[in-house]
């Protein structure tokens, strides 16, 4: 294998991590929103069960758990691919493997921003 396509190999690697943990955050975050409405419903119930609302409750908590976990993880990623996509020379980094990284990249900027807002 060359020199080249190692480098590129990496490079598709570490992009997709960056997306599968970018998609990974999205996902936590929506789910405990998702729970915080059922949470909201389900107290709203006259006859709502205790000990169902106590379980949903600590079904929001382990949800709200990831999410730090999955974003420290997200920016190590980043800065890594950031990192090694800085390292490229000229030719790689024209390469459609380098615009794909940029491009998560970008998403995962977006995503966190819009994270920050989803959590405030």
């Amino acid at each position: 294998m060359s020199d080249s396509t190692a480098i590129k190999r990496q490079l598709v690697i570490k992009t997709g991590v960056v997306k599968r943990l970018t998609k990974e955050e999205q996902t936590y975050i929506r789910e405990a929103q998702e729970q915080r409405q059922r949470i909201t419903n389900l107290e709203a119930q006259p006859d709502a069960d205790e000990w169902n609302v106590k379980q949903q409750h600590k079904v929001l908590q382990d949800c709200l758990q990831m999410v730090p976990d999955c974003r420290r993880r997200l920016e190590a990623a980043v800065e890594d691919l950031k990192l090694f996509a800085e390292g490229l020379d000229e030719e790689l980094a024209a390469s459609l493997e380098a615009k794909a990284a940029q491009e998560a990249l970008q998403g995962a900027e977006a995503a966190a921003n819009e994270a920050d807002g989803a959590e405030a």
